[in-house]
């Protein structure tokens, strides 16, 4: 028999995803701030909320009917 030695070598690599997660982030980036310029900015029904006044009278009084006997 004979005693024969290999070296071997073990080349552990990482990385190199593509990308694509980075790209799905940016365009959710994306269509959030157009999102909100559309909504904030009075284009989709946003904007100043118009005026809205409630009338309530000063006193309110409750009557209670008087138990019977």
């Amino acid at each position: 028999m004979t005693d024969e030695r290999k070296d071997r070598t073990t080349v552990v690599t990482s990385g190199g995803g593509g990308g694509a997660g980075w790209f799905i982030a940016g365009g959710l980036v994306v269509a959030l701030a157009l999102g909100g310029f559309l909504l904030f900015g009075g284009a989709l029904g946003g904007g100043d909320g118009g005026g809205v006044n409630i009338d309530v009278p000063e006193k309110v009084t409750i009557e209670t009917p008087k138990p019977t006997e």
